[in-house]
């Protein structure tokens, strides 16, 4: 083997031992090289394990802090409430009572009134025949006064009358009856009128207090008046202004008694007249018989009888109106009783 041959084996020998240590460090720098990044990711992997574990651990005791503030709130919350319920359980337990109270006296004294009516109307009844005749004879007197009046004052011979018999008016039965008629008319005239103004002034309160407490809520929650009071504190004092409007029952009562004896003295009006009046019938039904049986005179009709009648319809025309405003009048007081007991602004008042 000659001198290159050995030297070119030694030299591939050296060249494959180098690259075998070679290729054994590279490997072995790799593998440590490998062994840092793993460690440095499980470091990674830990510490934001730690810092998550800290952000959850801080959570949960800010979530704690705040359940316990909650809590807290919560029970002075229902403290509170459990006061204000407390307050107003006895603010309506004291309003339950006035109104027990109120409905206990309204009751007592509807028993009242309605034992006094049953005794008014038995009196009435027994007394209502009598009541008749004294009206019939007091007018059939009234008319023969005026007649022998007027008899004695005639004098004997046919001459121009004296000066004392133009100054003295004198009547006839017709006249006189008629007279009465338009007397009853002048007072059944201002019955209406004052009825109508009652009525219009009981219905302006009832009407003006709901608008009243709309306008004191709206200055009240604006701070404008009553602050120191509650909700509940205003709408008892609009119960108690409502139970201060007037109350119109008792006129109501009366003027339906009233109106029962204007229609039985028109009745006596038309019997006067001539026309037998029965109970069972309707004024209306008398007058036209009155009527009727006037004009079958013909020639014979009397005129002023005519014109009594039509006084008399006028009047049952306004007894009419009375009617309506009666019931008019009802409402109201009705409306009045509602503000009282279970007031319609109530459920609105509560709401706001």
């Amino acid at each position: 083997m000659g001198t290159w041959q050995l030297t070119g084996i030694i030299f591939g020998i050296g060249v494959a031992l180098g690259g075998g240590l070679l290729f054994h460090h590279v490997r072995h720098w790799k593998q440590r090289t490998e062994e840092r990044l793993a460690a440095i990711r499980q470091a990674v992997a830990e510490k934001s394990a730690a810092e998550r574990a800290a952000a959850e651990q801080e959570t949960a005791e800010k979530i704690a802090i705040a359940r316990v503030a909650a809590e807290r709130m919560a029970a002075k919350r229902a403290m509170m409430e459990k006061a204000v319920a407390e307050k107003a359980a006895a603010e309506k337990a004291a309003v339950e009572q006035a109104i027990a109270e109120w409905a206990a006296a309204e009751q007592a004294e509807a028993e009242r009134v309605q034992l006094r009516r049953a005794t008014e109307e038995r009196r009435e009844a027994e007394e209502r025949e009598g009541r008749l005749r004294a009206v019939e004879e007091a007018i059939a007197e009234w008319v023969e006064t005026e007649r022998e009046g007027s008899r004695l004052a005639a004098p004997p011979t046919v001459a121009a009358p004296s000066r004392l018999n133009w100054d003295k008016p004198t009547y006839t039965r017709i006249e006189a009856i008629h007279q009465q008629v338009r007397l009853t008319a002048a007072v059944v005239e201002k019955e209406v009128q004052e009825l109508d103004y009652i009525k219009n002034r009981i219905q302006a309160g009832v009407d003006f207090l709901p608008m009243e407490f709309r306008q004191t809520i709206d200055e009240w929650k604006a701070g404008k008046i009553m602050r120191r009071s509650t909700l509940d504190d205003i709408k008892l004092k609009f119960r108690y202004k409502a139970y201060s409007v007037e109350d119109g029952y008792e006129l109501l009562y009366l003027y339906n008694q009233w109106l029962s004896q204007q229609r039985q003295k028109l009745r006596v009006f038309v019997r006067l007249l001539g026309t037998e009046v029965d109970l069972s019938e309707s004024i209306q039904a008398a007058i036209e018989r009155a009527e009727l049986r006037e004009q079958e005179k013909h020639l014979e009709m009397d005129v002023d009888v005519i014109f009594t009648l039509r006084d008399i319809r006028a009047i049952v025309e306004k007894l009419f109106s009375v009617e309506v405003i009666l019931k008019d009048l009802e409402e109201v007081c009705r409306k009045r009783t509602d503000q009282i007991i279970a007031p319609s602004w109530e459920a609105r008042g509560s709401s706001r």
